[in-house]
């Protein structure tokens, strides 16, 4: 057909520049002639590859109700403006959808159940015009057994003809879609169309080995569907390179705000707004640079100058810069807070940037009331500048109720973010991403529990603070959200650190270890880890969720990857070790050899905390001896401060506890005394226990402790073979026979100092001769 279509193109060429080459038409039309013959004899089936268009279409009953969800929005029949945001979000789901549903009735339900409304006329119908090509597949499926899984077919077209064999599994494909730019993206013009709709069909083709009358429905198919994608392409490029630019400029609003450029950011959210006035993204950020901007007018002359919001980008942008040197949020001042201000800072006059900022935020409740909970924090944040504390509180309030309830509409946002995987591949792309999510998810600056957590704290209301930790950590779970349960674990530890160590304690005394599943199992053992949980306290667990930080080869400083471990343990007892079943590992091109660091977060009925492993707690360790919390903020740093004096863990007193709490046993043989031959000869069949076992304060247990005879980081460093706690006391033993009248110097790292114990080892008489303060993990003078 298209070698016809050639030929007559050809022939009415020639005879408009060269009316002599008339003279020769008759070897055109001989050739013209041939080729409708041939066509005629062997491919009899194309001349009906044109019904399959959206002309005189009608849906059977299972296509009714995604056809009509599609064909009956005003949109398609006024051409009214269309929103760019929803636009794009739908031509991403759709694709997306159409890679990882396992039927035809999955994908067709999603279809029918999607929001087109605002999205832009020419899309809606574009995608119309799949519709008679699944319906003839889905035709094709019931009425030839051979072709019961053609769905797989239709996945597999979608994927820009990438083959897929009949066992691949959904995950697989969604991580390949995610991974990568929609293959769409890669047909630039009507080759690119054939060559990737060939690949597909042949493979299908090679793998069912159909029979001949199969394989000319298919043809019919083939050419249908790449005639779709010629149409659906150009369109979807169009959009996708609008947004790309919308998207610039949303990265230079961001960058901007956060790094205190409020000016900068006001300009760039209002170059959006001009034109597209209901943007949610821009609304937000807009009312985010006025809130700051007012801010830093109403207290002109004090620390803070409109850089209320610059302790959140510390806390969302620090790792990003100790990695890449970027000049991302530098001029951030640790010392800056957000939080409420003086009261009085309205009494002479009200900042006109408030009342814009209010009216901007009301009218995005107007516009988008399905996600209202970020709008709902910035208006606390609001009041709290306003003074209105209670109202502030109801704002907080509302919004943790609603977070929870809009999670589907907020994350579903996020698809446009998947789309922008180079996001993943910088710093600075993390650091974008993660500023959008935290205001998505309700996390970092857009937690409303956070937020109460931290005005609690402020009062010396430290109990309800912790709840308010703790009712953040139960939402995120609730809403099914883990990816970025590190960051919440680091702005607790960073900005709400007295509340938060409440709820930790003693959590160095819970242990996590991971290991290749054994090769017996029918699993790849580097892909698949067991995962178990070690008990040192001498508390039960109860209810234990696990949620693994992964760090592999080639990855940022401080990113990690985030597992939920499928198994809860019911009941953890002190002094075991549960197997919480295995994991598997699903980072892109990654397996057991390429961990580098493990850390987890656990959460019981009662608590939230860090569990690491031994290497991570002796490396940690090691760091304060180095002075590694140096770089901590001037907030951080004064809220341990606080902890340290709220507990007597300061380093002075810690060390006059150790001075007089350390107890060294008697070992079972006294070392002093005569061996008789018959102690001898018994000795043949039981030793005696005379390793060297310490009994320390158990609160010391508060700071983290990490414990070795010797240096730590030396060879001849002796680490205790146990280590727990019970009672009043932590217990340890350590591996090591001491010989009476041994110097032994035990090194005690923590939180607070690091100190070394002279002991004078004398059996049952054993002496603490002193406790000496090698670092306290500050700076020097």
């Amino acid at each position: 057909m298209h070698r016809i279509i050639r030929v007559i193109r050809e022939i009415r060429v020639r005879i408009i520049h060269h009316p002599s080459s008339i003279l020769h038409l008759p070897s055109y039309f001989f050739l013209l002639t041939s080729s409708l013959i041939l066509l005629s004899c062997t491919s009899t089936p194309q001349a009906d590859l044109l019904t399959l268009s959206i002309d005189n279409y009608k849906p059977v009953d299972e296509f009714v109700d995604a056809y009509e969800a599609i064909s009956k929005q005003e949109g398609l029949q006024s051409g009214r403006d269309y929103d760019l945001e929803k636009t794009v979000r739908v031509l991403n789901a759709l694709e997306l959808a159409q890679v990882r549903s396992e039927s035809f009735d999955e994908f067709l339900d999603y279809m029918a159940r999607q929001d087109y409304t605002g999205v832009a006329p020419d899309v809606l119908e574009a995608k119309r015009k799949l519709f008679p090509v699944l319906e003839y597949t889905y035709k094709l499926r019931e009425q030839d057994e051979q072709l019961s899984d053609a769905w797989m077919l239709m996945r597999g077209a979608a994927r820009g003809g990438e083959t897929l064999v009949r066992n691949t599994s959904a995950s697989t494909l969604l991580r390949a879609a995610l991974g990568d730019m929609f293959a769409v993206l890669g047909i630039v013009n009507g080759e690119d169309a054939e060559r990737s709709t060939n690949e597909a069909f042949a493979q299908y083709e090679k793998d069912k080995k159909l029979k001949s009358q199969l394989r000319e429905d298919l043809e019919k198919l083939r050419v249908s569907y790449r005639q779709y994608l010629e149409d659906y392409t150009p369109i979807y490029k169009k959009y996708m390179q609008e947004y790309d630019a919308l998207c610039i400029e949303k990265d230079k609003a961001y960058l901007a705000l956060y790094a205190g450029r409020t000016e900068e950011a006001l300009s760039h959210t209002q170059s959006i707004l001009q034109k597209y006035p209901d943007n949610p993204e821009a609304m937000l950020l807009h009312a985010m640079a006025l809130i700051i901007s007012a801010k830093g007018a109403m207290v002109q002359g004090s620390k803070v100058q409109g850089d209320g919001f610059k302790f959140f980008a510390e806390q969302s942008g620090r790792a990003e810069r100790q990695v890449s040197g970027s000049n991302l949020p530098d001029s951030v001042n640790p010392d800056s807070s957000l939080f409420p201000l003086p009261s009085d800072i309205f009494r002479d006059s009200v900042i006109p940037g408030v009342e814009r900022a209010s009216a901007l935020l009301a009218r995005y409740t107007a516009r988008h009331p399905n996600r209202t909970a970020p709008a709902l924090v910035l208006e606390g944040l609001l009041q709290q500048q306003l003074g209105n504390e209670q109202a502030a509180m109801s704002r907080f309030h509302q919004a943790s109720v609603e977070y929870p309830r809009q999670a589907a509409q907020l994350t579903d946002m996020l698809d446009s973010y998947n789309r922008r995987n180079y996001l993943t591949r910088t710093p600075e792309g993390q650091y974008l991403r993660r500023l959008y999510a935290s205001t998505m998810e309700g996390y970092g600056l857009f937690s409303p529990n956070l937020l109460k957590a931290k005005h609690y704290a402020d009062q010396g209301k430290m109990e309800q603070s912790r709840e308010e930790i703790y009712n953040h950590f139960f939402r995120r779970g609730n809403q099914g959200i883990y990816d970025e349960l590190l960051s919440d674990m680091q702005f607790c530890e960073e900005h709400l650190y007295g509340a938060f160590k409440g709820l930790l304690l003693e959590s160095s005394y819970i242990d996590v270890s991971i290991e290749p599943e054994s090769e017996w199992l029918f699993w790849d053992s580097d892909d698949v880890m067991r995962v178990r949980i070690n008990n040192r306290s001498d508390l039960d667990l109860e209810n234990v969720r696990v949620f693994l930080c992964i760090h592999y080869t080639d990855m940022y400083k401080d990113e990690y990857d985030v597992i939920k471990v499928p198994h809860t343990a019911n009941i953890i007892a002190k002094h075991t070790t549960a197997d919480l079943d295995t994991v598997v590992l699903r980072y892109p091109g990654k397996t057991y050899k390429d961990i580098t660091r493990i850390r987890a977060i656990a959460m019981t009925d009662d608590r939230i905390c860090w569990v690491d492993d031994v290497n991570y707690k002796q490396s940690h360790a090691l760091s304060f001896l180095r002075g590694g919390q140096r770089d901590a903020s001037a907030l951080q740093a004064q809220a341990r401060e606080e902890y340290l004096r709220t507990y007597s863990l300061e380093p002075q007193k810690l060390r006059r506890t150790l001075q007089e709490g350390i107890t060294i046993l008697p070992p079972e043989e006294d070392p002093t005394a005569d061996r008789s031959w018959w102690d001898t000869f018994l000795s043949w069949f039981s030793s005696p226990d005379n390793d060297l076992k310490v009994e320390l304060p158990r609160v010391l247990a508060m700071t983290d402790p990490v414990f070795s005879l010797h240096p730590l980081d030396s060879d001849a460093a002796i680490t205790p073979e146990e280590n727990y706690l019970s009672g009043t006391v932590i217990r340890l033993r350590f591996p090591y026979v001491p010989a009476y009248g041994d110097h032994l110097p035990l090194y005690i790292y923590t939180e607070s100092a690091t100190f070394q114990v002279d002991i004078l080892y004398r059996g049952k008489d054993s002496q603490v001769l002193s406790v000496t303060i090698l670092s306290d993990g500050k700076a020097p003078v």
